[in-house]
C-alpha cells in the first residue's frame, strides 16, 4: 500500500503544479504529433522536478500518464457526443494492474447489463460483483442513467469471494442479512401489539428509551442490525463485504426523520465506517464520497452529543471514550484532505488526530489489572479512559455506569410494564402489586388484569367479579375481532391444491375459510379433523358449535404461532444488534496508529 501511496503523492504534487501554470498537457506544445515526447514536455518536466526536488526521470513518468488520462478523456468525450456510448472506468481493489480498466455502455441500458458485462472482464460470476458509485451499490434492475452514472466516471468493483471458505461464509452473512429484513420487517409491524413483553428498543448514551415512529421502526431495526453485521467484517478487515452491508444500513436509515438520528450517535459512526471501508480498499477516487460522509458524521456528532460535547458531558460526566469519535474522524478528514491535495488542512486535521490519540493512550497492565476484576477488555479500556489511566477510579466508573445504566433500564422495563396492564374504569392505572397479589392466589395474569379493571383496584371487588361474574371479564378486544371478521372466500389455487392432494373439495373449503386462506394452518385443520367437517350444514346447531370452537382453536394456535414467531426474531435480532456499552468506543487504536504515522510521512 506504501508504494501506491507514494504514487499518488507524486500525482498530487504534479496535478497541483499544472493547476497552478494552467498546464493542458493534451495540447500543443506538449503533444506530439509524432509519437514521441517533445522538446516542451521534456523542459517541462525538468522545471517541476528541480522545484519538488524529484528525480526527472520520475516525474516524466508521472507527466505522461497523466497526459494520457487528459487524452482519453477527450476521446472518450468526443465519442460520447457522436455515439451516446459513454467510457466508465472500472477499479477492482486487490486486482493489481488487471483489476484497472474501461468498459463504454449507453446510459439507458439497465444496470445488469453493465454488471455482467464487467464479470466477463473479471472472469467472476455476477452474483459475486457489487458495482459502487458516489457511495451507492449499482442496482441491477434500474438504467445507468437513473442511478447517476455519467460519461468518465470511475466505478469500484468489489468482488465479494475468492475461494470456497470466503464463498460459504458470504452465502451464510447474506442469509443472516436476509433473515435480518425479515424478523425487523416482523418486530416493526407487530410492535403496538407486544404489550409488556420486553422486546428491542432504542436507547441513547444513558440507557433511556427512545420513542421509535412506527413508519421508521422497521428502517431503524434494519439499519441498526445491517450496521452491526457490516462492523463485524470490519474488524476481520473484510471491507468489501463490509461495505456492502454498511451501504444498505445507510440506505435504510437515511428513510428516517433527522430528529430521530441526532437522537442517538449510531448514523455519524456509520459514516465513519463507510469512509473506513473506503481506506481499507484503497478507494483513492471515492474521496469526494468520503469527505461529505465525515461532514455528515460531524454534524451527527454535534446534534448528538451537544456543542463542545456538553449534553454528553451532562449525560455521562465525561467524553473520554467518545473522543476516540473525534480521533478517527479528524484522522480520517485529514485522509481526505491529503488526497484532495490540501496538504496544509491535512496535517492540521492528522496533527488533532495525534493529539487526541496520546490522550487516548492507555497502560496495558492496567487493563490486564481490570480484567482480573471481571471486567471485559472493551470495558477495562472505557473505563481507563474515563478515569485518566487510574485503575481505582476506572473500576469505580464502570460499575458506576453499570448500576446507572441498569436502573434506567429497569425505569423502562417496569414502564412499559405499567402501560401494558392499562386503565381502570374510573381512569386510574392497574396497580401491578394488585395484579401480582391475585395472580399469587392462583388466577391468570390475565383474568386478574382484567377484574382489577372493572373493579378499580379493588382486590375484594376483582375477586368477586372473578368468581360471580366471569362475564364481565370477556375480553371485549378479541370480541371485537372476532365480530368483525368478513367471511372468507377460499382461494381457488390453494383449494386447487388441497384436492390434488387427496381432500375433498368441501372439506377443503372449509379448512382454507377456517385458516383464511392460510394452507399450512389448513393442512393442520384437515389432519387435525378428518374429513367429516360440514361446512354447508349451517342450520345443524351441532356444526356450527363445532365450527365456532374450531375457530377459536386456530385463532388461539395463531396468535401462540405469532407470538413464538416474534421471541425468535428477538433473539436474533439481539445476536446482531449491540445490547450492552459500544464497543467501537474502547478499542486499542492500534490501525488508528498505523494510518496516522503512514500518511504523517508523506506530509
Amino acid at each position: 500500500m506504501q508504494s501506491s501511496l507514494e504514487h499518488e503523492d507524486l500525482l498530487i504534487k504534479l496535478r497541483a503544479k499544472l493547476n497552478e501554470g494552467k498546464i493542458k498537457l493534451w495540447e500543443p506544445p506538449y503533444v506530439s504529433t509524432e509519437g514521441d515526447t517533445s522538446h516542451n514536455f521534456q523542459e517541462l518536466a525538468n522545471r517541476i522536478a528541480s522545484e519538488l526536488s524529484l528525480d526527472m526521470t520520475i516525474v516524466l513518468d508521472g507527466l505522461l500518464e497523466l497526459q494520457q488520462h487528459s487524452v482519453d478523456r477527450s476521446k472518450a468525450n468526443e465519442e460520447f457526443k457522436e455515439t451516446g456510448c459513454a467510457t466508465l472506468r472500472v477499479k477492482a481493489p486487490g486486482r493489481g494492474e488487471k483489476g484497472v480498466f474501461k468498459v463504454m455502455k449507453k446510459l439507458n441500458v439497465m444496470g445488469t447489463e453493465l454488471i455482467n458485462t464487467i464479470c466477463e472482464v473479471l472472469g467472476v460470476e455476477n452474483t459475486r460483483l457489487k458495482l459502487i458509485f458516489n457511495g451507492k451499490v449499482i442496482n441491477p434492475s434500474r438504467s445507468l442513467e437513473d442511478q447517476g452514472v455519467k460519461n468518465g466516471i470511475q466505478l469500484m468493483a468489489l468482488i465479494m469471494a475468492e475461494n470456497t471458505e470466503a464463498l460459504k461464509r458470504e452465502d451464510d452473512m447474506y442469509l443472516q442479512m436476509k433473515q435480518t429484513l425479515e424478523d425487523a420487517t416482523l418486530l416493526s409491524e407487530c410492535y403496538d401489539d407486544l404489550g409488556d413483553e420486553s422486546y428491542l428498543n432504542l436507547e441513547d448514551q444513558t440507557g433511556k428509551t427512545v420513542d421509535l415512529p412506527k413508519s421508521e421502526r422497521r428502517s431503524l431495526f434494519i439499519g441498526l442490525a445491517l450496521h452491526e453485521r457490516g462492523r463485524t467484517c470490519v474488524k476481520k478487515r473484510e471491507y468489501a463485504f463490509a461495505l456492502v452491508l454498511l451501504l444498505e444500513a445507510d440506505r435504510q436509515l437515511s428513510e428516517c426523520r433527522a430528529q430521530i438520528l441526532n437522537t442517538v450517535d449510531n448514523y455519524g459512526v456509520l459514516q465513519l465506517d463507510i469512509a473506513w471501508c473506503y481506506l481499507g480498499l484503497q478507494s483513492l477516487q471515492a474521496a469526494n464520497d468520503a469527505a461529505a460522509r465525515l461532514a455528515k458524521a460531524e454534524v451527527a456528532f454535534t446534534n448528538s452529543y451537544g456543542p463542545e460535547q456538553q449534553r454528553l458531558i451532562a449525560l455521562k460526566g465525561t467524553d473520554a471514550n467518545e473522543r476516540v469519535l473525534f480521533m478517527r474522524l479528524y484522522l480520517l478528514q485529514g485522509i481526505v484532505a491529503y488526497h484532495q491535495n490540501n496538504r496544509t488542512l491535512a496535517k492540521e486535521l492528522l496533527d488533532k488526530a495525534e493529539r487526541e490519540l496520546n490522550n487516548l493512550r492507555v497502560d496495558e497492565s492496567s487493563v490486564q489489572a481490570l480484567m482480573e476484576l471481571g471486567w471485559s477488555e472493551c470495558q477495562a479500556y472505557a473505563g481507563l479512559r474515563a478515569a485518566q489511566g487510574d485503575v481505582n477510579g476506572a473500576h469505580h466508573y464502570l460499575d458506576t455506569a453499570t448500576r446507572r445504566r441498569e436502573v434506567e433500564r429497569r425505569a423502562n422495563r417496569d414502564d412499559r410494564e405499567q402501560r401494558a396492564l392499562g386503565l381502570c374504569e374510573d381512569g386510574s392505572p392497574v396497580d401491578k402489586q394488585l395484579t401480582e397479589s391475585l395472580v399469587g392466589m392462583g388466577y391468570s395474569r390475565k383474568l386478574a388484569v382484567l377484574a382489577l379493571r372493572n373493579a378499580n383496584n379493588n382486590v375484594t371487588d376483582a375477586v368477586r367479579i372473578i368468581q360471580e361474574q366471569p362475564e364481565l371479564l370477556e375480553d371485549s378486544d378479541l370480541s371485537e375481532e372476532e365480530e368483525s371478521t368478513e367471511p372468507v372466500v377460499p382461494d381457488n389455487q390453494l383449494l386447487s391444491e388441497l384436492c390434488s392432494m387427496g381432500f375433498e373439495s368441501e372439506t377443503a373449503k372449509y379448512a382454507l375459510k377456517l385458516s383464511r386462506n392460510d394452507l399450512v394452518r389448513a393442512l393442520d385443520i384437515l389432519h387435525s379433523e378428518g374429513p367429516c367437517a360440514d361446512q354447508n350444514d349451517t342450520n345443524n346447531p351441532s356444526t356450527s358449535t363445532e365450527a365456532n370452537t374450531s375457530r377459536k382453536r386456530q385463532k388461539k394456535e395463531e396468535k401462540r404461532r405469532k407470538r413464538k414467531a416474534r421471541q425468535l426474531a428477538v433473539h436474533r435480532l439481539r445476536q446482531t444488534i449491540r445490547y450492552e456499552d459500544d464497543d467501537y468506543l474502547s478499542s486499542p487504536l492500534s490501525e488508528e496508529e498505523h494510518f496516522l504515522i503512514q500518511y504523517k510521512s508523506l506530509l
